[in-house]
């Protein structure tokens, strides 16, 4: 397995438990499209790199509830696709949750943020994603 797809996807994120769909006016459609932002080792002796992260989200029409991520990481301004992964949408907390081989990934999404964070089988916190909701085009790559 490619390890850049590892660290881009395995994120999992913990955020605001106070924060609910019902106080944003959120709904799965808020979800689609694209988000751009950091993702941030967090155990610095290892092959984790800090990126710049493209995500991709769109429903999985034959399962409500899912989306398809597709991660990019961005290296001199071009995307670099890293892989597609299924991730189950919690609407009454606003979470985004991916099981991974190699980990968890959760994301909560407050508006047009998604915060999130990737945790090892072990627990170990291993990245911090902080994405906003960007314009749909198409990056040249």
């Amino acid at each position: 397995m490619d390890h850049s797809f590892c660290c881009v996807v395995f994120l999992a994120a913990v955020v605001s438990p106070s924060f609910s769909a019902q106080d944003s006016g959120l709904s799965e459609s808020n979800l689609l499209g694209d988000w751009r932002g950091s993702s941030v080792c967090q155990v610095r002796e290892s092959s984790c790199r800090d990126e710049d992260s493209l995500y991709h989200v769109a429903r999985i029409p034959e399962k409500p509830n899912w989306f398809s991520v597709k991660g990019d990481k961005i290296v001199e301004g071009k995307p670099i696709m890293m892989g597609t992964v299924e991730c189950r949408y919690d609407s009454a907390k606003s979470d985004l949750t991916c099981d991974l081989p190699r980990g968890i990934l959760r994301f909560t999404v407050l508006g047009n943020k998604m915060e999130g964070t990737m945790a090892l089988p072990d627990g170990t916190l291993w990245r911090k994603l902080n994405l906003t909701k960007v314009a749909s085009r198409k990056m040249s790559g």
